[in-house]
């Protein structure tokens, strides 16, 4: 039907306007569009503005942290899978560096922490947000807490810049759910973070003809394309499997539990590592381990010591000597 509609078309100009004319269309043709086949052509409009650093984002956002910004930039549409040890706050990390793009760039974010509860997570928000304890308790050691005026103002600061996906039924949630509810974040209150923290609180129901390395596969393809298609940065923790001769070092990439494709997949692949041994350094000692930078121009394998704050949930950069 399209073949004769077009011959059909040629006939007339021919016809109408003169074999000249009927050299110059058919010299002059574009092919017919095929859905999903492009030529980088159609993408020039957007190569442009990233080649003139016009978005400042496509090549990357700070942390917040200069020592950390020379290994590690966060990019819309990229994966960053997040482990370590258990305790050694892969979870407060990711809030932290959450807090500094909210308060630095506006960022809002999506958060799916299956592990804190809702007003223990808003606390740790606020802390940050306030750099105050929320109580006047032991942990605060004598600093004066949030007041009830800066209380109110922080509640309405979490409520414009935290969307929260949580579960309420007793089945554990599936990565299908979680996206399903970040895509509606998205259109609903433009979100530029997810956190999905942590993936074994997921459900994870596969076929029984499918192993666990082509599920975990699948599963990150859906959180990479979301990222992708959303221009939405995602922050995926997934804990280490079980060390069972661990001495104290810092786990790798390889080490999280489930499958390899944890590292062959995700953008960037970090490890939070805190110093427990007071004969090597502070115990306040938090090192950031870029160890998977996909995007040259926004990373690069390094590391970064971070100070931690245990009464405010702060990370600083530590100043050279």
């Amino acid at each position: 039907m399209v073949v004769r509609f077009a011959r059909m078309q040629m006939r007339r100009v021919l016809v109408e306007l003169g074999s000249e004319a009927l050299r110059s269309v058919v010299e002059t043709a574009e092919f017919y569009p095929v859905r999903g086949l492009f030529t980088f052509n159609d993408f020039f409009k957007e190569l442009d503005p990233y080649f003139k650093q016009q978005g400042s984002d496509d090549i990357g956002v700070s942390t917040g942290w200069a020592s950390l910004d020379e290994f590690y930039k966060v990019v819309p549409g990229e994966l960053t899978l997040v482990t370590g040890v258990p305790g050694s706050g892969k979870s407060e990390w990711i809030d932290a560096l959450a807090v500094n793009l909210v308060e630095s760039k506006g960022w809002t974010f999506a958060l799916c922490s299956m592990e804190n509860k809702v007003q223990e997570h808003g606390r740790k928000l606020l802390e940050k947000h306030w750099k105050k304890p929320f109580f006047d308790a032991l942990y605060a050691g004598g600093r004066e807490r949030i007041t009830p005026q800066e209380l109110e103002i922080g509640k309405q600061w979490l409520n414009d810049n935290f969307f929260l996906i949580r579960c309420e039924d007793k089945e554990l949630p599936s990565v299908d759910w979680v996206l399903r509810l970040a895509k509606s974040a998205v259109m609903r209150h433009g979100i530029r973070g997810l956190v999905i923290d942590p993936y074994n609180e997921l459900d994870h129901g596969r076929d029984s003809h499918q192993t666990e390395t082509e599920y975990v596969s699948k599963m990150l393809t859906k959180i990479k394309r979301f990222a992708q298609h959303n221009g939405c940065h995602v922050w995926f923790v997934a804990h280490p499997r079980q060390l069972q001769y661990w001495q104290g070092e810092a786990p790798n990439l390889y080490d999280v539990s489930g499958s390899a494709h944890f590292i062959n997949k995700c953008d960037n692949g970090v490890v939070i590592h805190r110093n427990r041994d007071p004969s090597r350094a502070p115990l306040d000692q938090v090192e950031v381990l870029i160890k998977k930078a996909r995007n040259k121009a926004s990373g690069s394998l390094g590391s970064a010591v971070l100070s931690y704050d245990r009464v405010t949930g702060l990370y600083s950069d530590i100043a050279r000597k």
